[in-house]
């Protein structure tokens, strides 16, 4: 069952869902997440990135203060943006975070993104310009929409994301953490790979 207003409205008051909250982005059925101050670009270098080098996965990235002046997003250009607000999944909930129409209809693609149940912090996504033309964002647009799915009973606890030790973005508040692959998988590829 999708969350109304209502149910958000209450989350966001007694049990901080959203932080800040603000009455003017909250839809019918929806709560509308704003540009952060914060984006990671990608460095401009031609190489192999193998999912198995986690320090070469961490030295791609670029971080850019976007408060003052906003940021020029070159054509064909994909960028991680920093969300305005934080999110603190219940553990009866789901989270669906959803592209906004306008943005679509420029061109400007936003990554679909799920947050498990338990999931806590500030999430950053993907923005990917599709077209020919930059495209300047700034600080504070609305960017994306979150969707509020109650789950149909209560998970296993060793499930929950806030329990599990590859819940690599758990309370991603401050430093920021690029990608990161399952280690478990990564060792067993490596042992593949020695045999």
């Amino acid at each position: 069952m999708i969350l109304t207003d209502k149910k958000i409205r209450e989350l966001a008051e007694k049990e901080q869902l959203i932080a800040p909250f603000c009455e003017d982005r909250l839809q019918s059925e929806s709560y509308d997440v704003t540009i952060g101050t914060e984006i990671t670009v990608m460095k401009k270098e031609v190489r192999c990135l193998d999912i198995s080098e986690q320090d070469s996965i961490d030295g791609i990235y670029n971080h850019i203060d976007i408060s003052g002046n906003g940021y020029t997003i070159s054509p064909k250009e994909y960028i991680l943006v920093s969300l305005g607000e934080t999110i603190k999944v219940p553990y009866n909930l789901t989270v669906h975070l959803r592209p906004k129409t306008s943005y679509t209809r420029l061109g400007l693609i936003v990554s679909d993104q799920h947050c498990n149940s338990t999931y806590s912090g500030h999430l950053r996504i993907g923005l990917f310009n599709a077209t020919e033309y930059p495209i300047r964002i700034y600080t504070g647009y609305a960017i994306a929409q979150l969707v509020f799915e109650e789950l149909d009973g209560v998970p296993t606890p060793e499930k929950l994301y806030k329990n599990k030790k590859n819940a690599h973005y758990q309370n991603e508040n401050g430093a920021f953490r690029g990608a990161k692959f399952d280690d478990a998988f990564l060792e067993s590829l490596w042992d593949k790979i020695l045999d």
